[in-house]
């Protein structure tokens, strides 16, 4: 699953950040997540994910749009992680991912600006990156 794989090479990306940094929840980020001792946890969901057909049916080739939402106690602490995670995926990773399903990535860009705000549920700030993934599962 090209999920698993994703959310393995954030995490590898991120082991520098700091060791309290949880992360790789699927939609929403579960409550009392965010505590002084773990100041920053991210989640992502999928927002499309389309496909490649041609005349003689579907390509193995599939763009997958994701939002990931980085929480942190502050904005700066939810800036540094949506920084460090942004440095992990954009227009750099290119290959196998670490999941069951060897997931070859073609390409990661960067779709749209970041997009800040707060979470209520979490009382958490929230930074927001959206990515187009092209990958290939072998």
């Amino acid at each position: 699953m090209i999920e698993e794989g994703l959310v393995l090479l954030i995490q590898a990306g991120l082991s520098g950040l700091t060791p309290a940094v949880p992360g790789g929840f699927a939609v929403q980020l579960p409550k009392d997540q965010i505590t002084p001792d773990a100041p920053m946890a991210w989640t992502w969901r999928s927002i499309l994910s389309e496909p490649s057909y041609y005349l003689d049916g579907q390509d193995g080739l599939t763009s997958w749009e994701v939002q990931f939402d980085c929480h942190g106690q502050t904005m700066a602490q939810a800036m540094t992680l949506a920084r460090a995670i942004d440095g992990v995926l954009r227009g750099i990773y290119r290959g196998p991912l670490p999941d069951s399903d060897h997931t070859v990535v073609q390409s990661i860009t960067r779709q749209e600006p970041f997009i800040d705000g707060f979470s209520d549920a979490n009382r958490t700030y929230v930074r927001s990156l959206e990515y187009r993934i092209d990958y290939q599962q072998i």
